[in-house]
This record gives structure tokens, C-alpha cells and sequence, in this order.
């Protein structure tokens, strides 16, 4: 009886060791790149704990990184090609939940757009998808570089129209920079 319970808790140990490392590999498999990026980031930052990673593409593309100093104050990293491009404490900012309120009551920044997208109606997020802050790199060519504090909040979802796209709102002051909305498929 003793060595059925054995053979028993070893094929269950087995099983979910096999689990664990196919969700692991599943997982990176996803973020392909992930992992070099966030052990540049752990070697070469304040960075001492990671919370999450996630691909970034507003402006490159490369990896969100969050995670806690040692301190424990979170920390934003940026990795684009296995190097750290960008780097900010959350506490420089908005708050995600912030950064979604703005841009459920969007304001043009005056002095950063356009003036012929100055002259567009704002559309109102309804629903927030995805939120991710991110950096303005000096070599980007994307539509909101003007931002002062050179760090965005993007946020996809639905508008108030029932069209699905991207708000860019200023990292501290949760003006719109840019608003694009895409055309639904077909």
C-alpha cells in the first residue's frame, strides 16, 4: 500500500513540475525576447523585483517592464533590442487609473497638437481595454513627441462613438497628445 502512495505523490509531482515548466515556456514563447530584456534591466537598473512584462509597441517595439526598487517604490522600465531605453518611477506620473479617467474626460493639450487635429472632436474612452505608459525616445517619429514630460500613457478601447482605438494622454498632466481611432474590420 506505502508504494502505491509513493508512485502516487511522484507522478503528481511530476505532473505538476510539467505543468508549471509548459505555462513557464508557453509564456515567454509568447514574449519572445522577454527574457534577455528583463535581466538587462535587472543588471543594469534600479530594478531589484518584477511585477510584470509585457511587449510595448507605441513608438518601438520592445518591452514594458514593472517592477520595485530596493526600496520598494515601482519603477517603469523600457527595453527595446535587449537595452534599456527608457526609465521612470510610477510616482513621476499618473496613475493607471488616472490616466484612464483623463481620457474618459479628454481635453486637447493646446500648446503640443497640431492645429489641424486641435480642430478634431475629442472621443471619449468608454471602455479601457489595455493601458500602458511608455516613453518618447528623441529618434521616435510618432505623433505625440511633443510631450513635456516625454512619457505617455497609452490606452486602447472603445469610444463613445463605438469605434475601437488609441488615446495618448501626457504621463503628468493627462492631456490628449494624439487620438487615433481604427477602422473596424470588415
Amino acid at each position: 500500500m506505502k508504494k502505491y502512495i509513493w508512485l502516487s505523490i511522484f507522478i503528481l509531482t511530476a505532473l505538476i513540475g510539467g505543468a508549471v515548466f509548459a505555462v513557464r515556456e508557453i509564456t515567454y514563447a509568447q514574449f519572445e525576447g522577454a527574457e534577455p530584456s528583463v535581466q538587462t534591466a535587472l543588471d543594469t537598473t534600479v530594478l531589484q523585483k518584477v511585477t510584470a512584462v509585457e511587449p510595448y509597441t507605441g513608438g518601438m517595439d520592445g518591452f514594458f517592464i514593472s517592477g520595485k526598487d530596493e526600496l520598494g517604490r515601482a519603477v517603469y522600465i523600457w527595453t527595446q533590442d535587449e537595452k534599456v531605453v527608457a526609465t521612470a518611477y510610477a510616482n513621476q506620473g499618473l496613475t493607471k487609473e488616472k490616466a484612464i479617467a483623463a481620457a474618459k474626460k479628454p481635453v486637447w493639450s493646446k500648446s503640443l497638437v497640431r492645429k489641424e487635429i486641435a480642430e478634431a472632436k475629442l472621443q471619449p474612452l468608454t471602455e479601457v481595454v489595455h493601458a500602458t505608459p511608455g516613453p518618447v525616445l528623441p529618434k521616435a517619429k510618432t505623433e505625440f513627441s511633443s510631450a513635456p514630460s516625454k512619457f505617455v500613457w497609452e490606452l486602447y478601447g472603445k469610444f463613445a462613438n463605438g469605434e475601437s482605438g488609441y488615446t495618448y494622454v501626457d504621463f503628468k498632466s493627462g492631456e490628449v497628445l494624439w487620438q487615433i481611432q481604427l477602422p473596424e474590420p470588415k
